[in-house]
């Protein structure tokens, strides 16, 4: 990961704690606060948030950054297990388009 990727996924994983920690917001039915405690990088382009609740429970959150030639920016969503399910999909019918488009490489 670039070091400029990785600043500006650090600042948007505090500012992500900071917003979540909005005791108005809406679903926060707990009032929880969080804050990050830990950032695992995944590749140059992915990684792994977990957040820690002030109730002592944790969140995660998948974080992919798009690097869009004007506008780079983090995109990002808190995991739950329809996610694994769907992301395991996702896996196999990469692998199969890869593998159809690796062919037309020699029309």
């Amino acid at each position: 990961m670039r070091k400029d990727v990785a600043i500006e996924l650090k600042s948007k994983a505090l500012d992500i704690a900071k917003r979540y920690s909005n005791k108005d917001r809406q679903n926060n039915y707990n009032g929880e606060t969080f804050t990050v405690a830990d950032i695992i990088p995944l590749s140059a382009h992915g990684a792994m948030v977990i957040f820690q609740k002030d109730t002592g429970k944790k969140a995660l959150a998948h974080f992919i950054h798009v690097d869009h030639p004007k506008n780079p920016f983090w995109q990002y969503y808190f995991v739950a297990a329809q996610h694994f399910i769907n992301l395991h999909q996702l896996e196999k019918v990469y692998a199969d388009i890869e593998q159809h488009n690796f062919k037309l490489n020699f029309n």
